[in-house]
């Protein structure tokens, strides 16, 4: 039986997302980019996004993870920042990632708003403005857990 890198790649991808662990690489020619690794469908996954997109990110280990990132520019006005918020319990939640080691509370442009949503959240929103008025800030973007996984 032969399978493909397709369904190697997808299925990876999807057990990560579900099960929050690192999707190992398939065999792929050294040349190949992270970009073309195919993106899992939300709908199947249970989640809806709102100016976010999946994205492959990858590891130190070679590996590749998938992770949400602002997929549009908001058009925000200088002078805040982007931060991670869950409104179900008013409280900012969560961190940015650059690349797949490091954590980042707060980032001040919009491509860097890169995440792993929290899989105990039933939304995540990437607002902008005052860390210290979350409530006063602009939601940019949005991840819902449409199967009620809470």
């Amino acid at each position: 039986m032969t399978i493909s890198k397709r369904s190697i790649l997808t299925a990876a991808a999807a057990a990560f997302i579900v099960g929050g662990v690192a999707a190992p690489s398939a065999p792929a020619a050294p040349s190949a980019a992270p970009a073309s690794t195919p993106a899992p469908a939300h709908g199947t996954l249970g989640a809806e996004l709102d100016n976010l997109q999946w994205t492959p990110v990858r590891t130190m280990s070679g590996g590749t993870v998938w992770m949400l990132r602002v997929s549009r520019d908001p058009h925000v006005e200088a002078g805040g920042v982007y931060f991670l918020y869950n409104p179900d319990e008013s409280s900012v939640a969560g961190s940015f990632s650059v690349g797949d080691d490091v954590r980042v509370r707060t980032v001040h442009d919009w491509r860097a708003a890169v995440f792993a949503p929290a899989r105990d959240a039933h939304r995540i929103e990437v607002r902008y403005g005052n860390l210290q008025a979350p409530d006063t800030a602009r939601v940019v973007a949005s991840v819902t857990d449409t199967l009620g996984n809470e």
